[in-house]
């Protein structure tokens, strides 16, 4: 499965949108921040070395210990 440009910059979009709507009322809302930075990087970093299209590697679980 691969992802075009122009679907990554959207989903980055919603991240960004849904990032600066969150209000941390506890330790889960950290939680869920962290995974949601996690992909949010992981999609810049794809459309950054990217052409046209992006591939899509198997799932990764992404450890959301917050200090």
């Amino acid at each position: 499965m691969a992802l075009s440009l122009r679907q990554v910059d959207a989903l980055i979009d919603i991240l960004e949108n849904k990032l600066s709507d969150m209000v941390i009322w506890d330790c889960e809302d950290r939680k869920e921040i962290v995974i949601l930075n996690s992909c949010l990087e992981e999609l810049t970093t794809m459309r950054l070395g990217s052409g046209n299209v992006v591939p899509l590697s198997g799932r990764r679980r992404v450890n959301a210990t917050v200090a």
